[in-house]
């Protein structure tokens, strides 16, 4: 069997680790591990886990032959870049710099400030670079080999974490193209295919280890003294949880700057990310207050049409769990019907989570969520109650739905009480048909629901 492109099964990996396997197949595996990185990354866990070297019949290795299986496993070499390396007084945009101290890091610098640096995680191992990855071809590379690049890994550290410069990947002036994968000589990889590709724990296996990186004061003794959350952390755990509610059709993209957007820039708001489900898109960034004036409606409505977006989603406190969402209409200065007063901008949604915002808005806005309506009418006569009740019963069992997801006792407990009053609501309906005043039996039956 010849691996190439495709991993082997967990099973000949740890054949490969019991000295199990044939010549040939030991060939196939070798080659293959001297190319892939996730294989080598299971490896490594499996020799962890055995602990001592087994041999073919069940016997424990002694220390001279376990050192001799190990200096026959394949050696990887670190690949020589072009440029020289240099010294230099600080990381600049567009240079590649390894970070930690035992186990080291590669580390693409996007901005620096201060003593802090914005940097994103790269990697020699393209094959392992998923749609969210950016892949930089060899003839790009400094180093005559293709890069994987994770911008939605970005993450904000202490200048003092990096430790060597290697080489410049880019020009400062290029490192947001690079990032968007609009710069010529870089793409992105496959689309992840499911929860059991390797590559989502590869990508956590990054986050790990960068987030070992930052320095975080020693044992908390409450709450408000651990270190606030970071914009690119906040953006990771959007990604995760949308991919979990949407599936892959939602695309989260980290956005690590304002680009050319200098209203967006002297307001101070922070850019979070972009998500796109089918061309459906929303920008997410954060402010220190909300959207409060003519300035702010101003500035917002540039960010909305730079980006060609449906929508935005604004966090009203400084990294805040609640959210707030305007589109194009909801930007802009309305009239009031009937009293024809001029009506200011507000959100279309509030006080939600920036996920439960995301997904409402996607709900009602994106095309996966659309029904395709038949374009011809029916001849046939329509059971206008039936139509309603089959509309009700979709209702509740959305609702039931978004109450599975729910992780607050008491708001599990609203969304379930809603689960059986279907019965209830026909009745209703069906007096509405027959031209019954509705609202107060509508009344009566909330009431009995809150009770």
């Amino acid at each position: 069997m010849r691996y190439g492109f495709k991993h082997p099964l967990d099973v000949d990996l740890a054949d490969f680790v019991g000295g199990l396997v044939d010549v040939e197949q030991r060939e196939q595996l070798e080659q293959h591990l001297s190319e892939c990185l996730l294989c080598r990354i299971k490896l490594r866990r499996l020799r962890d886990a055995v602990g001592e070297e087994f041999a073919a019949d069940g016997s424990v290795r002694s220390d001279s032959e376990a050192d001799a299986r190990v200096d026959a496993w394949p050696r990887f070499a670190f690949p020589t870049s072009r440029s020289a390396t240099v010294a230099v007084d600080r990381p600049e945009p567009g240079q590649l710099w390894a970070a930690g101290d035992e186990e080291r890091i590669l580390l693409l610098v996007v901005r620096q400030t201060e003593d802090r640096v914005l940097v994103v995680p790269v990697t020699f191992d393209a094959l392992s670079a998923d749609d969210e990855t950016i892949v930089v071809d060899a003839a790009l590379s400094p180093f005559d080999v293709s890069l994987a690049v994770y911008p939605m890994l970005a993450v904000e550290l202490p200048q003092s974490v990096l430790v060597g410069l290697f080489a410049e990947v880019v020009a400062a002036a290029d490192v947001d193209r690079l990032l968007a994968g609009s710069l010529p000589g870089t793409s992105r990889g496959e689309p992840i295919n499911g929860p059991t590709d390797p590559r989502l724990e590869f990508r956590q296996l990054l986050a790990d280890r960068i987030a070992a990186l930052e320095e975080v004061n020693p044992d908390p003794d409450t709450g408000a003294d651990a270190p606030p959350p970071r914009p690119e952390h906040l953006a990771q755990r959007l990604a995760a949880e949308l991919r979990d509610r949407r599936g892959e059709a939602c695309k989260v993209h980290r956005l690590g700057s304002w680009e050319e957007l200098i209203l967006a820039y002297s307001k101070g708001w922070s850019p979070i990310a972009r998500v796109d489900e089918f061309g459906t898109i929303l920008v997410v960034f954060d402010t220190l207050s909300g959207l409060v004036n003519d300035a702010d409606f101003n500035a917002a409505m540039s960010v909305l049409t730079r980006f060609n977006a449906s929508a935005l989603v604004v966090l009203v406190t400084r990294l805040s769990p609640s959210a707030e969402v305007f589109d194009a209409a909801s930007l802009s200065y309305g009239i009031g019907v009937p009293s024809g007063e001029t009506s200011p901008p507000s959100p279309m949604l509030s006080g939600l989570a920036p996920a439960d915002a995301i997904s409402k808005f996607l709900d009602q806005n994106s095309a996966w969520s659309e029904t395709a309506w038949s374009t011809r009418g029916s001849a046939s006569p329509s059971d206008v109650l039936a139509t309603l009740s089959h509309s009700a019963a979709s209702a509740l069992e959305e609702v039931a739905r978004q109450g599975r997801r729910a992780r607050i006792a008491s708001k599990i407990a609203g969304y379930e009480s809603a689960e059986h009053l279907l019965h209830e609501l026909n009745d209703v309906l069906r007096g509405a048909l027959s031209g019954e005043a509705v609202a107060e039996r509508l009344a009566d039956l909330a009431d009995r629901n809150e009770s």
